[in-house]
């Protein structure tokens, strides 16, 4: 059984400086703002093993000099869990992997803006992130059938990316980021040739229509991870 959702944490600190000067006052809110800081990247490390990106502002959005803070604040901090997530992502993608020659295993990467990137690459707020497969028949692993309608995939159950998204990271992260399955093209697709009937079987003398016409390129299951602001 998955366990509990991660839970989005909000804190709120007030600090009593009515018997201390404005500057006391400030340095005050500081020394407060960073050590409830250090506690949390602190918990998160012990707890998930990796830390959590963030941004932090003083009074308004935008202004990350923490030092120019006006009385009474606030201080924010910002945590995001991108990090943790596409680690965990890839890890049980390779689990649910069929592993004849382990190629599709070892492709599940990282993508951001539209580029291929290691996992320890920096990710911005407003980057658009997500994990697919570029061998050329990771489409067909997904949701690719057989002449007599069976799935493509037998050693494995099918829809390795719609099953991780919905069965393992949305449960757990439900709380921290939206997480969807999407279909994107990737650079290096196959253009789909002729040969393709408009429809395929899918079991109980049942067909369905084909999605990608012949001359569009193919496109590869892709989960779609995008934290809550």
């Amino acid at each position: 059984m998955p366990s509990a959702a991660l839970r989005a944490i909000r804190q709120h600190i007030t600090v009593d400086w009515k018997q201390r000067s404005e500057a006391e006052g400030k340095a005050l809110l500081l020394r407060v703002a960073r050590l409830g800081h250090d506690r949390i990247m602190r918990d998160q490390a012990q707890r998930a093993g990796v830390i959590p990106e963030w941004e932090a502002y003083a009074n308004t959005p935008g202004n990350s000099n923490l030092e120019s803070v006006r009385l009474p604040g606030p201080i924010v901090y910002r945590y995001r869990y991108l990090r943790e997530i596409l680690i965990a992502a890839i890890k049980e993608l390779e689990r649910r992997s069929p592993v004849e020659s382990g190629r599709y295993k070892n492709s599940h990467t990282v993508w951001v803006n539209g580029l291929p990137v290691p996992l320890d690459t920096p990710i911005k707020a407003g980057d658009e992130v997500f994990i697919a497969n570029p061998v050329p028949y990771a489409r067909r692993l997904e949701v690719g059938k057989r002449q007599d309608g069976r799935d493509f995939l037998l050693s494995v159950p099918n829809r390795i990316y719609e099953r991780t998204a919905k069965q393992f990271l949305i449960p757990r992260y439900r709380n921290t980021a939206a997480i969807s399955v999407i279909y994107v093209t990737l650079p290096g697709a196959w253009i789909i040739r002729g040969g393709l009937p408009p429809t395929y079987p899918i079991g109980g003398g049942r067909v369905r229509k084909r999605r990608q016409r012949v001359g569009e390129k193919v496109q590869a299951p892709a989960i779609l991870i995008q934290g809550h602001s």
